[in-house]
């Protein structure tokens, strides 16, 4: 079998470790370097081999990342994390001309309609999508109009923001008073409860085919998936095909969302890129990477559909154990290999 070379950027964050186990989960024959920017991102020691990256905002970053494709022969870069996915998009035809690596994205202007909230209401308003009624928080007018529209709770959120940070939810003009104040805001309609959220993972070949979505109810903690169920719903895979159909991505689309009181669903942020449930859905049948690979690295056509199997999913805390010598090495030398020859050891609870 073809021996792929894959290089994963951001292994210390949470996105691109559920890329990792994506690539482990697969029938592909892979070899995985890594990269991150600092020695204490564990995502490191779970690859062949290992770099110590500069941060995308730096001007040596898109240099250094087409020397090391050019060095290791990357066939194909991944990476969760978005100022990366950013730095490639705004540089692309600098990246392809100086390596043979496929770097595949949805385009630049996209990327950033879907990491502003706001950007992100207002394209779904614009294109006939389900969205929450919402406000820029400094805009006194527009505040006023919301609360006449749909009244308390509402939810402020940071524009710009990631998880649940920052977020707050407005029960009444005390709480508002204090969100008005904030810059780079912007206010919502409360939609549904917590027992209504759910994340969709979208994949669009080539041809922008969609296809099928995985949809799993979630529940939330400490900003992310903490259970995950599969599950069907007509009206949610209507609303996610709409949405697929007019903001076109490249590869993977992940869409969150809740029903509101007529179970309606109501999409409030688009993530762009691949998500922090990459591996719960690719162990249900939904490996969004391993069919990136296949497309783009092997010149393989997709089939019709994902087998997706039912079941739920938990997330829970788990330590890795590090040889000292191996942290040392990538301190000191900036990049690591034959990881396997260090002691390296996850628990796994006997099963």
């Amino acid at each position: 079998m073809t021996k792929i070379n894959v290089l994963v950027l951001g292994v210390g964050g949470n996105v691109s470790q559920g890329i990792l186990k994506a690539v482990a989960k697969s029938n592909l024959n892979c070899r995985i370097i890594g990269a991150c920017v600092n020695a204490q991102s564990l995502g490191l020691y779970l690859c062949d081999k290992a770099y110590i990256s500069p941060y995308a905002q730096s001007e040596e970053f898109i240099p250094w990342l087409i020397e090391i494709c050019n060095k290791e022969k990357i066939d194909i870069v991944f990476t969760g994390v978005e100022e990366n996915i950013n730095k490639i998009a705004a540089n692309i035809e600098e990246f392809e001309n100086g390596t043979r690596a496929i770097f595949k994205c949805t385009p630049y202007e996209s990327l950033k309609v879907g990491q502003d909230k706001l950007e992100t209401s207002i394209w779904l308003k614009n294109n006939g999508c389900n969205y929450p009624k919402f406000s820029k928080s400094e805009d006194t007018k527009q505040v006023a109009q919301l609360i006449d529209e749909v009244g308390y709770p509402l939810i402020a959120k940071p524009r710009m923001g990631k998880g649940s940070n920052g977020i707050i939810k407005i029960e009444n003009q005390k709480d508002l008073n204090k969100v008005m104040v904030l810059e780079d805001y912007i206010i919502q309609e409360y939609i549904g409860d917590e027992a209504s959220e759910y994340t969709v993972g979208c994949y669009c070949d080539k041809s922008g085919r969609l296809l099928n979505p995985i949809i799993m109810r979630r529940e939330l903690k400490y900003g992310t998936t903490h259970k995950a169920e599969i599950v069907d719903d007509i009206a949610i895979s209507a609303e996610v095909k709409k949405i697929c159909e007019r903001f076109k991505p490249v590869g993977p689309l992940n869409i969150q969302l809740r029903l509101d009181q007529n179970h309606r669903p109501v999409c409030f942020e688009l993530n762009v890129r691949f998500s922090g449930t990459t591996p719960m859905r690719a162990h249900f049948g939904f490996n969004d990477v391993e069919a990136m690979i296949k497309e783009y690295v092997l010149e393989q056509k997709l089939p019709e559909r994902f087998e997706i199997k039912k079941g739920v999913s938990y997330r829970y805390m788990n330590e890795i154990y590090i040889d000292d010598e191996a942290q040392k090495r990538l301190e000191e030398e900036g990049y690591i290999e034959n990881l396997k020859d260090y002691h390296v050891t996850i628990d796994k609870m006997g099963v």
